[in-house]
């Protein structure tokens, strides 16, 4: 938990520096939509989708939200809102959790006992990491659609 909490100064402070170097719109990014299914082929709602290049010089990291229809529309940080991202080829995490209670108490910045908190997956882990999710699209210029029915085994 601490970690998280340490990490989260140093994200902002890097949207900062983005900021102040104006890049908040300085690509031009292609259109990437679609939607995610569960494992029984309902709209998985809340997911975190993410594109990673595969070749860092090729192609910009993009994420989303996916709504309650399960569709997501990317986004990068240097592009506009749901602009999607470049061209390039990506490989594709997705993962969705929820925090349970550990049993555990510790003391928060008020001094009150908390329940210690951990994630849990709501889905196959094999979709959250970039070395084992099967999903690797090609971003082109002009639109694109990518959707992905996730499976129980990961595959």
């Amino acid at each position: 938990m601490t970690r998280t909490i340490a990490c989260v100064p140093i994200f902002l402070l890097g949207l900062f520096f983005l900021g102040c170097a104006g890049g908040t719109s300085s690509i031009k990014t292609d259109s990437v939509v679609g939607t995610i299914t569960d494992v029984n082929g309902s709209p998985l709602a809340g997911a975190s989708v993410n594109f990673s290049p595969v070749t860092q010089s090729v192609g910009n990291p993009a994420y989303a939200i996916t709504d309650q229809n399960g569709k997501y529309q990317l986004q990068t940080l240097l592009g506009k809102p749901d602009a999607g991202t470049t061209p390039g080829e990506y490989i594709v995490t997705i993962s969705k959790s929820e925090m349970i209670p550990t049993g555990q108490k510790e003391k928060n910045s008020d001094g009150k006992m908390v329940d210690v908190l951990v994630p849990k997956s709501l889905i196959p882990d094999a979709y959250s990491s970039a070395e084992k999710s099967p999903f690797k699209v090609t971003v082109v210029s002009g639109k694109n659609q990518f959707n992905f029915q996730l499976k129980a085994d990961g595959t």
